[in-house]
């Protein structure tokens, strides 16, 4: 099979290399998943310029937005079964503990981040995986997790209600655009916020009400228009932080889910405790949430937004999304 291998990270972006592997057996709770597309987001970008902590040693197969179909069992692999359409989350966790058990298993202490979708095949523990509606195509189903399942989490996390206001950063990316989508599918009236205006009708065409441009945020002492209930900030730049906590209401809430650079963000207190402002974080996608919004996708509420491109362009791909090419999510499709 081919397989990409991360063989340096580095400031550059690393390096790439296409070679040929064996197809692994499934051991105990593992499913070997024939890939038919895989995402890429901002984690595996993180993972080339060397951001992230806790990753495996090089060389590393990136991708944890997988949509395959399933190939072979390992004797502890539970809910599945050889040849059904399945797709994966971002963690496996144990199943076991009291976490797993009462639904939270983000919290569950060994979990696991999920590598190796670029790959032709690729082993995924069983708690990973969700089998795929007959309405949802691969290269939609690997991005709903990763893309679709954050936002609703995070929106969740902070309990946007209908006809609140919304601000969605970095909303022409494969996060903040499905962001878009999902606090519009939740009755939230939403501005997006982008580096890139030429996404803008991409944003608008999502469901945004309206766009504003990021140059005009930077470094602003007061609110970027209208204040605002929420943001939902998959960005976290401190160019923009201030600007984004000035602009929210008494009692607003902001939830973080991305950073898209290693640098940390800054605020005076006051800012919070003079209007109850409430700051706070969303990781990444439970199972629940993940059923849910595969639910979404096949009732057409959410419509990912995905470009493909075949696995010999996948340094192409990562490129595109250096520049901001993207509008949505990159794809790869062996």
């Amino acid at each position: 099979m081919r397989a990409v291998h991360l063989t340096r990270r580095g400031p550059d972006g690393g390096t790439l290399t296409t070679v040929d592997a064996d197809v692994p057996a499934p051991r105990e709770d593992e499913v070997l998943v024939r890939v038919e597309a895989c995402g890429l987001c901002g984690h595996d970008q993180a993972d080339r310029y060397g951001l992230t902590r806790g990753a495996p040693p090089d060389p590393l197969v990136l991708g944890h937005e997988i949509a395959g179909t399933v190939e072979a069992l390992g004797p502890a692999a539970r809910g599945l079964a050889v040849g059904q359409r399945v797709a994966s989350k971002q963690f496996a966790t144990c199943g076991r503990c009291r976490w797993c058990r009462s639904g939270e298993e983000l919290r569950c202490p060994d979990r696991a981040f999920v590598y190796g979708g670029l790959a032709d095949d690729v082993l995924v523990r069983s708690s990973a995986l969700l089998p795929v509606p007959d309405e949802v195509s691969s290269p939609v189903a690997a991005v709903v997790a990763c893309a679709v399942g954050t936002a609703l989490q995070a929106c969740r996390a902070v309990g946007v209600r209908a006809g609140e206001s919304v601000l969605v950063t970095g909303a022409g990316g494969g996060l903040g655009l499905h962001g878009v989508q999902v606090a519009a599918a939740l009755g939230a009236r939403v501005t997006g916020l982008t580096g890139s205006p030429e996404k803008a009708e991409t944003v608008l065409a999502a469901g945004a009400d309206r766009v504003l441009h990021t140059a005009d945020v930077v470094g602003r002492r007061s609110s970027p228009g209208p204040a605002v209930d929420v943001v939902l900030d998959t960005v976290g730049a401190p160019e923009t932080f201030t600007a984004l906590l000035r602009g929210l209401v008494h009692g607003g809430r902001l939830v973080l889910v991305g950073q898209q650079t290693g640098r940390p963000v800054s605020f005076h207190p006051f800012h919070l405790l003079s209007r109850e402002l409430v700051v706070t974080g969303s990781e990444s996608t439970s199972a629940a949430t993940f059923a849910e919004a595969l639910r979404w996708v096949a009732s057409g509420t959410v419509v990912p937004v995905v470009r493909p491109y075949p696995m010999d362009m996948v340094a192409e791909a990562f490129a595109d999304m250096d520049r901001r090419a993207v509008a949505g999510r990159a794809v790869v499709v062996p």
